[in-house]
């Protein structure tokens, strides 16, 4: 109902419970299933019922996000947000496509807490420019692949030589130093929550 006097109510409910989200419609709402578990530990209904959003979302392009189940209601909330951040990871991450479950988004359970459309750090800028997509593409790599430049070149397809030289155009750009942790970690924090939007 749109009353908003018709606010649901709290109740113990005495199974597990899941929560499924999938953003809807151009106003950034949010469509919620709240699934009846056996126990918390078998959560195959949620992703089943979260499979049949996508299927009736009928070709549009949507990421639906699974929380972490429950026992009750009492910590709807924390679902909700657990299940909106996951429907956002899958929007932003191929690999989480096109449901994403609270536990396996990694980094984006962090990143997804700053407010949609909150600023980007500046950091990253110069990367985030059509220009420079590519380098964009190779810094994330290597950083997912913890700087190991052999297994970032191989998935990149390219020499060590090229993702060296590429490196270095990163750093020249950004003024960080790819050898200082710090450095490495806020640029990859920068990029995957660029990829949030």
């Amino acid at each position: 109902s749109a009353d908003p006097d018709d606010a649901p109510s709290v109740r113990t409910v005495p199974h597990a419970t899941a929560l499924c989200t999938v953003p809807w419609g151009a106003t950034a709402q949010s469509l919620a299933v709240l699934v009846r578990l056996r126990s918390t530990e078998v959560t195959a209904p949620a992703l089943v019922a979260a499979a049949r959003l996508v299927k009736e979302a009928e070709g549009a392009v949507v990421g639906v996000g699974v929380g972490e189940p429950r026992a009750g209601l009492a910590e709807l909330g924390t679902v909700w947000q657990e299940a909106s951040a996951a429907a956002r990871a899958a929007l932003a991450e191929p690999r989480f496509a096109p449901v994403a479950e609270w536990r396996g988004i990694g980094p984006y359970r962090l990143l997804s807490a700053l407010p949609p459309r909150s600023v980007q750090d500046p950091v990253a800028a110069p990367l985030l420019s059509p220009a420079h997509q590519e380098l964009a593409r190779t810094a994330e790599v290597y950083l997912d692949c913890a700087g190991q430049a052999g297994r970032a070149a191989a998935e990149l397809g390219i020499h060590r030589q090229t993702l060296y030289y590429r490196l270095g155009r990163v750093e020249r750009l950004t003024g960080l130093d790819l050898d200082d942790g710090e450095d490495r970690l806020l640029l990859h924090m920068a990029l995957k929550r660029a990829r949030l939007g």
